[in-house]
């Protein structure tokens, strides 16, 4: 186990803490912790932006240290006059940032390195090993000799920007980043929750009865052992993390909790399964409801398997978190979530500007939103529009209203208007507000768009009425957050029991017409699952948010039910992926993201007494906050279990698997690892993705004439296919010219003979051809050196 990289990784976002920390003090000033929760993606942003700039003439070590002076200038010319952080809030961010860190430094450990099955590991990694090679940006494409990649690598360029600050190998940076961007995440869900708690809740809300949160925590789990058949010994850590949580203050319970459901939640698919394998007529509600077609409706504790509850819809991917981080990707949807989060920070920081400030309100939403758009759009394209989205619900939402952004004469003169026109003029307004963050984040990143978005083949095109969401698959998905926001949205204007038991009438109604009904117009099947269920939470939220009942958690409820709504109509149709397949993975990840800070302040209101609770609300109250958070572990407890189980050796080597299972293979790659530089090489196209293909070019960003499939879809498939006929050439031919003339086409220095090509080609390459060597053999491997101005001659 490589502790020293632990701990120098450690050290260095400890570094980025405190050169963000004056930056996020003028973000949030009078947040707790002064805005010390994003101060570390922050910092990354900082230090990204520019250095995509440059790096358009000049990357490498000494162009990243150069930013990263300029960046420490800039802190420290912010920090002159010195800035003050509590030390206790300040403490709670490092704790955070340490434990989820740590934690998942752990899983990485327990991993099995880089590996082709089951996620995006062999592009993930090639992206990096291709920047730190990289003279300039975009870095070569390791899939596509001789092209630049035209994919989102923003996040891959942290990575790489990191491993050059720490001066690490980029097999040992991969754990580390992926460890980095986990504890961002918390971190900043941490402080982001326990802010608006601070501000909304604190006043009137208060801890809940010890004895009646280790009562309810004791009923949920025995009940949870005997009724799940879930070991006791899964389930002792979160009963006892809820009753530690729900012992803190409100701001405390907030960040906890909103940390807890982003870096340990679930969905409900696990529970909810194993409970039908145990009653029947849970099983009965599951079927009838709908799942997956292909998903068993129960499951035992013998049967787990840590993919079933993230594939419950019938076309898509519903991925979590936990799954995620556990799965190993160092892929968009999860790099990308803490610039999400600093654009919630800006949102945040602009709905508590007093009307008056309007230039600090101007700077926040055409400065820290278009950064923030800009910097996601390099990182994870499809996010972009959630940002602009938060910009304007902020807008929309806040106390002030949009036309005060205006000089005072304009103002007056738009203020002359009824009170529906001017709810009106709010929504245009921030529309406007939309559209102009989204043209100045194009231009912060504006290299970014010339040479990958403008310069890159789109497969892809808006379509509408996907399949729809079955209700048992959106209930199972989503059901953890619409019964919190639920619940929370009624606690606010509910006056006694009469109130809750209307509102549960209206709920139950909901459920059974969305069972009930599958309406068809004009031969489409038209989902009102969402519209139902989700629908009622965004108008109520906004409704409650207008009224200042609730406060900026109102507007991320609004963020991401609208985008849950969204989905069962229109959806962008990809080449990678069948229908809306592609898009519901990468938009139920920001829905989650989005959701997870007001989900903690729900629950911390929930699980709360004011003077005017009753005894029962109180327990009521503090039940659902303990079945939730107990309901929503019991993934986690069987997956981190099963994943420890399979443990070999703790390592953070991104080779260990390939050494493992493939070691003549792991020292051909090892050669040519240590190559400077980015020589093109031939290899077996990856044709059959997912599985063992291209492991020379994928492990060490070396550039091969065609990789995976995945490259046909990014560049052109015409070309793409023209690639993998040459490479089929070059390895079978028996003419030299026909094969001296390709490998010239391509620049190629190397050919690799492994048993992948040695399965798919008849090899006629041979070193006693003029200009054609072997460089490197071992019994699995042969690498042949290609000198190309010693080639025999192809001119006719």
């Amino acid at each position: 186990m490589e502790y020293g990289v632990v701990l120098k990784w450690w050290l260095f976002y400890q570094v980025l803490l405190v050169v963000g920390l004056p930056f996020a003090t003028r973000l949030l000033p009078d947040a707790p912790d002064r805005g010390a929760s994003v101060a570390v993606p922050i910092a990354v942003v900082a230090l990204t932006v520019p250095t995509l700039w440059v790096g358009q003439v000049a990357f490498g070590a000494w162009v990243v240290a150069g930013v990263a002076v300029a960046v420490l200038a800039a802190s420290a010319w912010l920090a002159r006059g010195g800035i003050d952080v509590p030390k206790r809030p300040l403490a709670e961010v490092v704790a955070v940032f340490t434990v989820a860190f740590l934690f998942l430094i752990s899983i990485r450990a327990a991993s099995q390195g880089v590996y082709p099955g089951g996620g995006e590991k062999f592009l993930d990694f090639g992206l990096v090993q291709s920047l730190l090679r990289a003279d300039r940006l975009p870095p070569q494409d390791f899939w596509f000799a001789g092209e630049r990649v035209v994919y989102y690598y923003g996040g891959h360029l942290m990575t790489a920007v990191f491993a050059l600050l720490t001066r690490t190998s980029g097999r040992f940076a991969y754990d580390p980043a992926l460890a980095g961007f986990y504890a961002m995440a918390v971190t900043a869900a941490y402080g982001l929750a326990s802010t608006i708690a601070a501000h909304s809740l604190d006043d009137a809300s208060g801890r809940v009865r010890t004895e009646t949160t280790l009562g309810v925590a004791g009923v949920v789990f025995v009940f949870a052992v005997f009724g799940l058949g879930v070991p006791w010994y899964y389930l002792a850590v979160p009963a006892a993390f809820a009753v530690a949580a729900l012992a803190g203050s409100t701001r405390v319970r907030a960040g906890v909790l909103a940390a807890f459901v982003y870096g340990f939640g679930s969905n409900l698919v696990t529970p909810v399964r194993l409970l039908a394998g145990t009653f029947d007529v849970v099983r009965d509600a599951v079927v009838a409801a709908g799942i997956k077609s292909n998903r068993a409706p129960t499951s035992t504790p013998e049967s787990f398997d840590m993919w079933h509850a993230s594939r419950v819809v019938e076309v898509g991917i519903n991925e979590f978190p936990l799954f995620a981080y556990l799965n190993g990707d160092l892929h968009a949807h999860m790099m990308s979530v803490a610039v999400l989060f600093i654009a919630v920070a800006v949102g945040l920081a602009y709905s508590r500007t007093p009307a008056e400030q309007r230039r600090r309100r101007a700077a926040l939403l055409f400065v820290g939103f278009p950064v923030a758009a800009g910097t996601i759009l390099t990182v994870n394209t499809w996010s972009f529009p959630a940002v602009a989205g938060v910009a304007a619900l902020s807008v929309a939402l806040a106390d002030p209203a949009p036309r005060t952004l205006f000089p005072a004469s304009v103002a007056d003169r738009l203020d002359r208007t009824s009170a529906p026109a001017r709810e009106l003029q709010r929504v245009v307004l921030a529309v406007v507000v939309a559209v102009l963050v989204a043209l100045l984040g194009l231009a912060v990143v504006w290299p970014f768009v010339w040479n990958v978005l403008l310069s890159g083949a789109s497969n892809q095109h808006p379509a509408a009425f996907p399949e729809p969401t079955q209700l048992g698959a959106f209930l199972l998905v989503h059901g953890l957050f619409v019964v919190a926001f639920g619940a929370y949205l009624i606690s606010r204007v509910a006056r006694d029991r009469t109130d809750w038991a209307a509102a549960g009438l209206v709920a139950v109604a909901a459920v059974l017409v969305a069972a009930e009904f599958d309406p068809v117009v004009a031969g489409e099947r038209i989902g009102i699952v969402a519209l139902l269920l989700a629908g009622p939470l965004l108008a109520g939220a906004w409704v409650l948010r207008r009224r200042s009942r609730v406060g900026f958690e109102g507007v991320l409820v609004v963020a991401g039910a609208g985008l849950v709504v969204l989905l069962e109509y229109v959806y962008l149709a990809d080449a990678a992926s069948y229908e809306r397949f592609n898009t519901i993975f990468k938009v139920y990840a920001q829905v989650w993201a989005l959701w997870t800070v007001p989900a903690g302040v729900a629950l911390a209101a929930l699980a709360a007494r004011t003077p005017e609770t009753t005894r029962l609300r109180e327990v009521g109250g503090t039940a659902l906050v303990v079945v939730l958070v107990v309901s929503a572990s019991v993934y986690g407890a069987f997956a981190v279990s099963d994943h420890f189980d399979r443990m070999d050796d703790a390592s953070l080597d991104a080779f260990e698997d390939i050494h493992d299972d493939r070691p003549e293979e792991a020292e051909a790659v090892e050669w040519l690892h240590d190559k400077p530089g980015q020589p093109h090489i031939v290899s077996s196209p990856g044709l059959d993705p997912y599985s063992w293909q291209n492991p020379a070019s994928s492990l060490t960003g070396i550039p091969t004439v065609a990789g995976w499939v995945h490259a046909g879809n990014y560049h052109n498939q015409e070309d793409y296919r023209t690639r993998v006929s040459d490479v089929e050439i070059i390895y079978k031919t028996s003419d030299p010219v026909s094969r001296a003339a390709l490998l010239k086409k391509h620049d190629v220095e190397y050919v690799w003979v492994g048993p992948i090509e040695r399965n798919r080609y008849l090899i006629r390459v041979t070193e006693d051809e003029p200009g054609i060597s072997v460089a490197f053999e071992n019994e699995e491997v042969t690498v042949y050196a290609v000198n190309r101005s010693a080639l025999v001659d192809t001119q006719p």
